[in-house]
């Protein structure tokens, strides 16, 4: 994993899947983003507590918990982070219910590398005209 520095966009990218974590990392390190993983909830929040993130992205599906509920922990433990869910879930219902209680931007898996670059500059170009 990438040394984090003061100039890039740190990102945190939760998912249960490890092939997932490193192929994502992998795209998002390419974007020139640092890129920190997690597996669960659990290992999320720990990192959240010990470190400020520019941007989450985060599965719905979790073991310890699902994504909505990690987002509306993770906003009390950084308030203006956006947050963007990364989900197969194709639901239209699942993703009205994420999107109202917390999170910026639902992204259905596979996404292609250019649409998940859009998504994530545009919600940091949005946090910085706030």
């Amino acid at each position: 994993m990438e040394e984090a520095s003061i100039d890039k966009v740190h990102i945190l990218h939760v998912d249960d899947d490890p092939d997932v974590r490193l192929l994502m990392a992998g795209s998002l390190q390419e974007f020139g983003y640092a890129v920190l993983t997690a597996g669960t909830v659990a290992e999320a929040l720990q990192l959240a507590k010990d470190l400020k993130f520019n941007l989450c992205i985060l599965d719905v599906r979790l073991p310890d918990g699902s994504g909505i509920e990690l987002c509306q922990q993770l906003r009390k433990l950084q308030p203006n982070v956006p947050i963007v869910y990364y989900s197969a879930c194709a639901d239209d219902a699942l993703q009205r219910e994420a999107l109202s209680r917390c999170g910026d931007a639902y992204l259905q898996k596979p996404v292609f590398a250019a649409e998940l670059e859009q998504t994530i500059a545009g919600l940091l170009n949005r946090k910085e005209h706030d």
